[in-house]
């Protein structure tokens, strides 16, 4: 009988060629297995793109060929590849990562996932995004990523791009230069509260009160605080001896001030919803959508910060409206405090009242968003918050701080000697892409 070669056997080779051709098209290399291979077809080694240079850093590649057909759970966005239980215990026994490619001839098409080295969360199945994990000259840098993220020994490799400034979203904050004390008969704010309504119906809110000691970054005696403190024991004093204090509980009652006194100062400017402890712009006046201008690492940009989207069949109906938002979070590191700027979204239906699907919609605008998205972001609310424009008549802490305002200035970028993957950016939902939960282009 004569000797003969399988469909398959030739559809693998096939396969093994597509992917050493896109492996050299990457500028790495490609060595195949011999024939006592028992579960990976090849290694991947990593060179260096500027010097040429050899490595010596290697990946596990096993190449998976099929010749049409759909892959299983395969949508517009993504599929699924179903492991055998023995080539998983076969690929985590491995001392360096391995990745599994899939193949299909038909359309020519490549994907790959590592293999983790513990279980996987989806069981057997490797869960593979079609934008985000293409086998092509974008998973260069994510075959970095995966060196950077193993932790064993002898495969560490750094990400292959040069060094690049990161941009941390953090704000130093000025406080003001003064900060007045006064003993109250009221022992908690809400006491206090209910008074200033009987003598002003829209009384200062830049105040904190506890344990009969209100504090606050403007002389209460100037405004309807009078009626809420013994005039007589006002003290100003340097905003230094109180803004960092040694009880924990005294630092979180100036943490409880600051965000008073931005609020205040935002008032007039953002919306603030309760649910997710944001700020975000409002709809427009005579309308709802919104452009902001501002100035962005290199040049003028712009932004829709309040977006309608409407039904295609009906221009007419709006089905939902995104607002560009942030979350604040104080800090105090050493003897400065800070403020975080972590960007975010609040959907509405028409502008003002909450879209009971907000948080799904959350979920996916994050699971798409990559660093630039979010850098671009925090830079439009670094540009708010500094009043950076020339002009600006957003500039919300251009004053002194003599007159009780907080300021806000940037941060200085700190200079990564390596950059980050692209990989380790990425924002994930905590929602498996296997769900079947379809995802919306915002």
């Amino acid at each position: 009988m004569a000797k003969t070669y399988s469909d398959q056997q030739l559809i693998g080779r096939e396969g093994e060629a597509l992917v050493k051709a896109r492996i050299h098209a990457m500028g790495f290399a490609f060595n195949p297995s011999d024939s006592m291979e028992a579960g990976i077809d090849g290694t991947l080694e990593i060179r260096d793109p500027r010097t040429r240079a050899a490595t010596g850093k290697i990946i596990a590649v096993q190449v998976k060929t099929t010749r049409s057909g759909r892959y299983a759970g395969e949508t517009e966005t993504g599929l699924h590849y179903l492991c055998e239980p023995a080539d998983l215990d076969y690929w985590r026994n491995w001392t360096i990562p391995v990745i599994v490619v899939l193949v299909r001839l038909e359309d020519q098409s490549m994907y790959w996932k590592a293999v983790p080295k513990g279980s996987l969360p989806d069981g057997r199945r490797l869960v593979i995004d079609k934008r985000t994990d293409a086998f092509d000259a974008t998973a260069a840098e994510g075959l970095a990523d995966l060196a950077v993220d193993t932790d064993r020994f002898g495969v560490w490799m750094p990400p292959l791009r040069k060094s690049e400034p990161v941009h941390l979203n953090l704000l130093r904050i000025e406080l003001p230069t003064s900060i007045y004390t006064a003993a109250s008969p009221f022992r908690t704010g809400r006491e206090a509260r209910a008074e200033l309504l009987r003598h002003d119906p829209g009384p200062p809110d830049e105040w904190v009160l506890r344990n009969g000691t209100l504090v606050s970054f403007r002389d209460p005696r100037a405004s309807a605080l009078r009626y809420v403190v013994d005039p007589d024991t006002v003290e100003e004093e340097a905003t230094e001896t109180i803004a960092f204090p040694d009880e924990e509980v005294d630092e979180h009652r100036f943490i409880e001030l600051l965000g008073r006194a931005m609020r205040t100062q935002l008032d007039s400017v953002l919306a603030f919803d309760r649910d997710q402890g944001a700020y975000y712009f409002p709809p427009a006046p005579m309308g709802v959508a919104v452009t902001y201008a501002y100035q962005s690492l290199k040049q003028g940009a712009s932004a829709d910060v309040v977006k309608v989207y409407k039904d295609k069949k009906d221009e007419e109906k709006v089905v939902f409206v995104r607002h560009h938002a942030f979350v604040p979070r104080f800090w105090r590191i050493g003897d400065a405090w800070f403020l975080s700027v972590t960007p975010t979204y609040v959907f509405t239906r028409d502008g003002t009242k909450p879209d009971r699907f907000g948080s799904e919609r959350l979920a996916k605008k994050k699971q798409l968003e990559k660093n630039p998205a979010l850098l671009g972001q925090f830079v439009m609310w670094r540009h708010l918050l500094c009043g950076l424009g020339l002009g600006d008549p957003d500039d919300l802490f251009g004053a002194d701080p003599k007159d009780g305002s907080l300021r806000f200035l940037p941060v200085d970028a700190v200079q990564a000697p390596r950059s980050v993957p692209e990989r380790q950016w990425r924002t994930r939902d905590p929602v498996s892409p296997a769900s079947g939960q379809e995802e919306l282009s915002l």
